[in-house]
């Protein structure tokens, strides 16, 4: 009776001290941030000449969109300069081309909004960890006015546009 009651000690002891010395912690957000970073300066994305169809309402749309995946996804704080990481760079592709030729006729009954966005990310200020450019795009129907429609379609690519560039550069995916 003895020796069962010490091997039960023996085997708590060990099962306390694995839990105890050995943890595991899972996150399915937040980024893997640089030591020592702390804050993190997102510029304005302008309209390149190279994307001569996009508005104003993209580049705006665009930085806080990107702004806001970085203050919600990790704990950083936004400055305006100076930043511990940096992003910078431009809209430098806004197109629309038809994707789904209607077999009656010989117009498109779908067309496709596509955006990129050239990105610069530094540590520091100085110290360039990429240069990249990021494509997206949304599709929608022919027979909608694309005015009434582009505020929607440029949150759809920005949502998935922002998480890329987080995940490039933070998300360790």
């Amino acid at each position: 009776m003895k020796q069962v009651r010490s091997i039960k000690l023996i085997l708590y002891l060990s099962v306390f001290t694995l839990l105890v010395c050995c943890t595991v912690n899972y996150s399915f957000n937040g980024g893997k941030v640089p030591n020592g970073a702390k804050t993190i300066q997102i510029d304005y994305f302008p309209v390149s000449s190279k994307a001569p169809l996009a508005s104003g309402l993209s580049s705006q749309t665009f930085t806080e969109a990107l702004r806001d995946v970085f203050l919600a996804q990790t704990k950083l704080d936004m400055v305006s300069e100076k930043g511990d990481l940096v992003f910078q760079g431009e809209i430098v592709a806004y197109s629309i081309s038809p994707i789904n030729i209607s077999s009656t006729s010989e117009t498109a009954d779908q067309n496709r909004l596509t955006m990129g966005v050239q990105v610069n990310y530094y540590l520091g200020g100085d110290s360039l960890i990429f240069e990249r450019q990021f494509k997206r795009f949304a599709d929608y129907e022919s027979n909608k006015e694309f005015s009434t429609i582009e505020e929607d379609l440029l949150a759809e690519i920005n949502d998935q546009l922002t998480q890329d560039i987080f995940n490039a550069s933070l998300g360790d995916w």
